[in-house]
């Protein structure tokens, strides 16, 4: 058996944890970058971390490659309350510009991270709307000259730091922007009040990240939130507090920037600079506050402070991959085949009645119910749904956090050929198979079924508690109401299922006796309090994944171990 037990505090890959609100719009622009940063890994790390915070609804935008016609770019601005710029590359075209100008000004948000402030050096605008810059970039070169020119001088702007109580803008300090080598540095918090930096710690320590030192630009309107203040034993370390995040008013829009944030050209989004948790909280709350003006999002339990930095997995970080083409971690129990059946070894025993009866039991499979299939170069599994059955994990589990993709075929069999597609995913499956329906163990159900994906049963004798209302005899979940002891079937109250035939996002998240269900990033039941049938906390045991008369298909089903809710999700669930 294996005990799941490892450290994970956050997050999520790939998915949301809102309610039924409507979200904040959101474009994320990426697609170039100079030769030290990767956008690639900047984007998912980005994206990872706004549809964590489960507010926002973000769409990609991709500019097209270094040397490629731009003629055609011309992103609708105007679909969204704010942009994440996290762009370092070729110029846009004129036009471009202007529409971009024109939906800051009137009121458009804008979020720049890391090495974005060393885009359009030679756009006014942008550098007025930016503040600070630092870097050439594919985008930096003086027309006068042949070569490209390096970081920016005294002709940008001031250079601006923190002395004192305020900022100091040095207008006659010459040399360009540079930074010292990644490490763990103080960010000290220079203005209390603002959203973005309300409650947070007056200083936390920043993990292996890089500081950018003598920044410089109009930085005109412009507010500082925080600073950076580098070790001083590591090589070109600055003497001074340096700006790294800051505000700027333009017009009636909102922009932060943010140069935290690193990720190597050759590095991917598991590095510690994007995932520590200061990172990812003032990134989620400047994406708020820009396009709304106000921040809801809270600071975590887990922030880091002055002596210890707070560093979350990567979002590849940690999981256990659990198909593979041998489904060499599972075992099937195949219930009893219905009477219509066919293809089934002589003697096989049948029945009417799939509830009652002989199983065909462990490890017999005859009709290759549970299989695996290649697909676009992933492997799926297929469950055929033509005998009642359960694939069983070998391992126990206990807090962890499971998630899959699934999609329904189009095949139903007997005996549900006029009922919803259904199956399920149990966990704390624990006894001996066969104790529901003569082929399932006694568990906590994740319901996967047709308008009911994350409903909440218990098989075989075990109770939680849960928030409950009565509609008729549906018991309804209600997070307005009180968790109370419950049994049975548990409806969700919304239906967040994509259409028949694509993929719909599943994550099950489970802290001892406690569990969330999540369905394409909606929040659909919380319980707590689970126990067995003879009244003992129900806190671990095995999966099983079912085959209940419908076709369907699993992918990127894994598993990581969860040593706490997520914050933001804790909250939302009221566990």
């Amino acid at each position: 058996m294996i005990k799941v037990t490892a450290t994970l505090c956050l997050l999520l890959s790939f998915i949301s944890v809102g309610l039924a609100n409507e979200k904040i719009k959101v474009m994320l622009l990426t697609g170039q970058s100079n030769k030290y940063h990767s956008w690639q890994g900047n984007s998912e790390i980005i994206l990872h971390h706004l549809d964590a915070a489960g507010i926002f609804e973000v769409d990609t935008v991709t500019a097209p490659s270094g040397g490629e016609d731009f003629s055609g770019f011309a992103p609708k601005w105007s679909d969204y309350q704010t942009v994440v710029l996290d762009y370092d590359g070729e110029e846009w075209p004129e036009a471009t510009k202007q529409s971009f100008v024109e939906y800051i000004k009137n009121g458009g948000g804008l979020v720049c991270m890391h090495g974005t402030n060393n885009s359009f050096a030679y756009w006014p605008e942008f550098l007025e709307m930016t503040g600070l810059g630092g870097w050439g970039g594919a985008g930096l070169y003086d027309p006068k000259l042949t070569t490209p020119a390096g970081s920016r001088n005294e002709t940008w702007g001031p250079r601006v730091h923190w002395v004192g109580c305020q900022a100091h803008y040095d207008h006659e300090a010459k040399g360009g922007a540079y930074h010292p080598a990644r490490h763990d540095f103080i960010m000290t918090v220079r203005d209390f009040e603002h959203p973005i930096t309300k409650d947070l710690p007056e200083m936390w320590l920043q993990g292996h990240d890089e500081a950018y030192t003598r920044l410089r630009g109009p930085a005109k309107n412009m507010t500082i939130l925080a600073t950076a203040f580098a070790n001083p034993k590591v090589r070109n370390a600055s003497p001074t507090n340096e700006p790294i995040l800051f505000t700027i008013a333009y017009g009636k829009g909102r922009i932060f920037q943010n140069t935290l944030g690193h990720i190597g050209a050759r590095q991917d989004a598991n590095v510690p600079s994007v995932n520590n948790v200061g990172f990812i909280t003032t990134l989620q709350r400047g994406v708020e506050w820009t396009a709304t003006g106000e921040v809801t999002i809270p600071v975590p339990d887990d922030f880091p402070n002055a002596y210890q930095t707070s560093i979350h997995p990567g979002p590849t970080e940690g999981w256990t991959n659990l198909i593979d083409p041998e489904l060499s971690q599972w075992e099937t129990f195949i219930g009893v085949p219905h009477a219509t059946v066919k293809g089934l070894p002589e003697g096989t025993p049948q029945s009417d009645n799939v509830t009652k009866g002989e199983p065909l039991g462990l490890g017999n499979d005859p009709k290759n119910v549970f299989s695996t299939i290649q697909e676009d170069g992933e492997t799926l599994l297929y469950i055929t749904g033509e005998i009642y059955g359960g694939l069983t994990s070998k391992n126990e589990y206990e807090n962890f956090h499971l998630q899959t993709k699934m999609r329904w075929g189009d095949k139903k069999w007997e005996p549900r050929l006029d009922a919803k597609r259904d199956s399920g995913i149990l966990y704390h499956c624990h006894d001996e198979h066969g104790n529901f329906w003569n082929v399932w163990k006694r568990s906590l159900e994740f319901q996967v079924q047709e308008s009911d994906l994350g409903d909440f049963i218990a098989l075989a004798g075990p109770k939680v508690q849960a928030p409950i209302r009565m509609d008729g005899e549906r018991k309804v979940y209600d997070l307005t109401q009180k968790f109370e002891e419950q049994k049975g079937y548990l409806h969700a109250n919304i239906e967040p299922d994509a259409p028949h035939g694509e993929w719909n996002i599943l994550d099950i998240y489970v802290v001892g006796d406690s569990a969330i269900h999540v369905v394409n990033g909606k929040i659909v039941m919380s319980i707590k309090g689970a126990i067995d049938k003879e009244g003992n906390p129900l806190t671990r045991g095995q999966l099983q994944i079912q085959s209940e008369a419908a076709e369907l298909y699993y992918k990127d089903l894994k598993i990581r171990p969860l040593e706490s809710f997520p914050e933001i999700l804790k909250q939302k669930a009221k566990l």
